[in-house]
């Protein structure tokens, strides 16, 4: 009996020990979390997005024409004007060709002029009867051939100019020289017999205006329209920025590495020919301003699918957060993965935080406006730094609807 009364003595201190710190733990006052006052203010919304140069209309010059190249006054980086000689391939051959056809029409002219002469004696002939009809047919006939055989040598002749016309390459506009192919002394194949072969001679582009394709997240294609202003940096001019256009949006998604872009060509002003194609750079296209609206900072508010967040700050598990959540902000028929709906956490009167579906507007990836779920002066939870603190003593939590309890609370049975 000594003994079973010694060891109940010798619990009672434990037991005193474990009832001490668990009043102490429960005494415990819950930690502040930090939060942010609801404002109006302006946002601006920016989409970002990486690209590199490139010319608007870029020109391939090819010949016509086959030979060696006699002569080649522009190099790679030469401004030319339209009409300013790019490549003069040799013309001996085409030139012999053209005499020879100019030579042919001069010979079928004058011949066609006997044979109209010779037509005309043979209708007075006719009338006089000193010939047959059947004569003045004949003469009729050769007449007609020597015509067509004019016909013939101008086709010819045309064709002739056409060629040694070929053989002398010209800019067909004004741009810059980007990149050649050929060199004094090469042998130049027509593009003509070439089917599927790239025999350009040169390529050029006006660099008066250059554009920057990027391609921009799918998330973000509804705030890009035509004629919105962006503004450009190069990696290369790192010292100034340049406005620019978008100019086009290409409708042929892109999918890199899961992720959908569109192209979104942007158009730059380049007269002080700064910037060259191929050249990397950012553009930001300037999508919407709202002025004067309700705004708190992105930390404070979350999707749907970012509960574990919200449940790691207030120490609960998710899952009764979740299941807690489901009736009271989300459709019946739609899922925690699916769903659309945001949260954020405001700080209310008593010291404690309340749980509320809010609905976003636009972000600056900084603010983000609030359409509906918190009012102007209310404290916003900042999630994310609230996270981080790794809290001792969670605060009370509830949902606007009192659905949700505290964690105490729901230990103990009673609603917040």
């Amino acid at each position: 009996m000594q003994v079973l009364s010694r060891a109940r003595m010798s619990t009672r201190p434990v037991l005193l020990l474990a009832v001490a710190a668990a009043c102490h733990q429960t005494a415990r006052p819950p930690v502040a979390l930090p939060t942010v006052a609801a404002a109006r203010r302006d946002i601006v919304v920016r989409i970002q997005a990486t690209g590199t140069l490139e010319p608007i209309d870029l020109v391939a010059i090819r010949s016509k024409a086959s030979g060696l190249v006699r002569k080649m006054p522009v190099d790679i980086g030469s401004d030319v004007k339209a009409g300013d000689l790019i490549v003069q391939i040799d013309p001996r051959d085409v030139k012999n060709e053209y005499d020879e056809t100019v030579a042919d029409d001069v010979a079928a002219v004058a011949a066609m002029h006997n044979s109209e002469l010779q037509k005309k004696r043979a209708d007075d002939m006719l009338q006089q009867h000193v010939i047959t009809p059947a004569e003045h047919d004949s003469v009729a006939a050769s007449f007609v051939r020597a015509v067509s055989v004019v016909a013939e040598d101008r086709a010819n002749l045309d064709l002739a100019r056409q060629k040694l016309e070929d053989a002398t390459v010209r800019a067909p506009v004004d741009g810059t020289i980007l990149s050649k192919s050929v060199s004094l002394g090469q042998l130049v194949t027509s593009a003509t017999g070439t089917f599927g072969r790239d025999t350009s001679i040169v390529t050029m582009a006006n660099l008066l205006r250059v554009r920057m394709r990027v391609n921009v997240d799918e998330a973000d294609m509804a705030n890009v329209r035509r004629g919105e202003s962006a503004t450009i940096r190069v990696d290369a001019v790192s010292s100034r920025s340049f406005d620019g256009v978008v100019e086009k949006i290409e409708p042929s998604a892109i999918v890199n590495q899961g992720v959908t872009f569109f192209p979104v060509l942007v158009t730059i002003d380049n007269h002080e020919r700064l910037l060259m194609p191929g050249m990397n750079g950012e553009v930001t296209i300037l999508a919407a301003r709202r002025s004067g609206v309700l705004a708190v900072p992105v930390d404070g508010v979350r999707a749907a699918n970012e509960l574990v967040a919200i449940a790691r700050v207030f120490q609960r598990p998710a899952d009764s957060l979740r299941d807690a959540i489901n009736p009271a902000l989300l459709p019946s028929s739609t899922s925690m993965s699916g769903a659309s709906s945001h949260f954020a956490v405001v700080a209310t009167a008593g010291g404690g935080y309340e749980l509320r579906a809010v609905q976003p507007g636009a972000t600056d990836l900084e603010w983000i406006e609030v359409l509906s779920g918190v009012r102007e002066g209310e404290r916003v939870v900042l999630l994310g730094d609230a996270a981080r603190a790794r809290l001792a003593s969670p605060p009370p939590l509830r949902l606007a609807n009192g659905v949700a309890r505290s964690h105490a609370a729901a230990q103990s049975g009673s609603v917040q």
